[in-house]
């Protein structure tokens, strides 16, 4: 029992995570008080993405879901809960590098976007 509930727990952190690397970026830059916790989520997981490892948090729930007795899903944790409940094939490596380089689109947008805020807040 502790160990299903341990690879749920971590699901769940994991969703949340997600979640705030993308809500969090415009919340970021519209709230300076949130940019350390911001960046401080967004390093490790473009480090894991950049490098090609795979994610610590996919690894330890599935972990906990073989120690619960359950077959853990196969693939990725975005294609798991994100994408396969939508789209039953699931993404393929081309479709996971479309989907980072559009994350980290995103991130640069409203972090450039708090810099030239900044900037201007500073210089006026």
């Amino acid at each position: 029992m502790a160990a299903w509930l341990l690879a749920i727990a971590i699901a769940l952190a994991h969703g949340l995570l997600c979640g705030f690397l993308i809500v969090g970026a415009p919340l970021a830059a519209r709230r300076p008080r949130l940019m350390k916790w911001y960046l401080l989520a967004l390093v490790p997981t473009g480090v894991v993405n950049l490098t090609g490892q795979p994610c610590p948090l996919t690894v330890w729930e599935k972990h906990f879901w073989r120690v619960a007795g359950e077959t853990p899903y196969r693939g990725g944790f975005i294609s798991q809960y994100f994408i396969e409940p939508f789209y039953a094939p699931g993404l393929r490596p081309g479709d996971e590098t479309i989907l980072l380089v559009s994350v980290v689109v995103w991130c640069l947008f409203w972090l450039g976007y708090s810099a030239v805020v900044r900037l201007r807040l500073r210089s006026g």
